[in-house]
């Protein structure tokens, strides 16, 4: 993606966690405000805008080699992480702010070697994949975020996969020895680090049946393979209180309407 005038193009900083990692869409290293900017496979959508703030979003489609993309794969879902989008003039060096925003959820094409990053000017720590209630008094981020106190790795358990349907979304897995509804809203990952999340865990049959929010390709997935998965959370006070407990101090970490913690991470805006 190039923009008007042979000189422009675009630098795109990732704030994260380990640091911040930058790249440019022309095949050359380019330097700006003390940082390199080294090419890859990189482009933008215009984005959206709206009277809501929340609605201004792109989405930055990647090749999946990036350290950003590594953070998804090694782990939970890290921190937030901020994206700043410059438009560069290489001839005068000088940039402009062509987006600001959050990355909000990452999508793993495979079978192109991409990922592609959703991202919002305005991130609302309740969005959750595929998990949606009533907001009145759910928790403002999950048990998968560090702010919680929870030991997710603490409650990984490894299961094998028995049988798949035949739209990959639906697994009869060996290994579960909790009550249905435990992984509910969860996470299972693959031996090769790919994530999908549970919408529903159930005994159907006899069986330990798992539905996924999307299917994973056979060569990730399959009859036999082993996996890892995490229970899930509703984002409730009780959940947290209850399920959580020894981790939540009996739900005093949980960061929703009712209780509110001492800074506010409600809607984290562009800084």
């Amino acid at each position: 993606m190039v923009a008007t005038g042979e000189q422009l193009n675009f630098l795109y900083r990732f704030e994260t966690p380990s640091g911040a990692f930058t790249y440019s869409d022309v095949a050359e290293n380019q330097d700006y405000n003390g940082e390199t900017y080294r090419y890859i496979q990189i482009e933008h959508t215009s984005p959206t805008y709206s009277e809501e703030a929340e609605d201004a979003e792109i989405d930055i489609t990647i090749h999946e080699n990036n350290e950003v993309a590594t953070l998804f794969v090694l782990g939970p879902p890290p921190y937030p992480i901020k994206i700043t989008i410059y438009e560069f003039d290489r001839e005068s060096e000088a940039a402009t702010i062509n987006y600001k925003g959050w990355v909000v959820r990452p999508s793993f094409d495979l079978s192109s070697s991409t990922v592609s990053f959703h991202c919002k000017t305005v991130w609302l720590f309740f969005e959750r994949e595929s998990i949606s209630d009533s907001l009145s008094a759910l928790s403002r981020y999950s048990v998968f975020d560090p702010r919680s106190g929870v030991d997710m790795e603490s409650y990984r358990v490894g299961i094998t996969i028995t049988s798949l349907n035949d739209q990959r979304d639906v697994l009869i897995v060996s290994g579960i020895t909790e009550l249905d509804d435990w992984f509910a809203g969860g996470m299972i990952v693959a031996p090769d680090g790919d994530k999908r999340t549970i919408i529903e865990h159930k005994t159907i049959s006899g069986n330990k049946t798992l539905t996924l929010s999307a299917a994973f390709p056979r060569f990730t997935l399959d009859a036999g393979f082993s996996a890892d998965i995490y229970p899930g959370d509703d984002l409730t006070y009780e959940t947290w209180a209850n399920k959580y407990q020894a981790d939540t101090n009996n739900g005093e970490n949980h960061g929703g309407w009712q209780y509110t913690p001492n800074v506010d991470p409600a809607v984290r805006g562009v800084i």
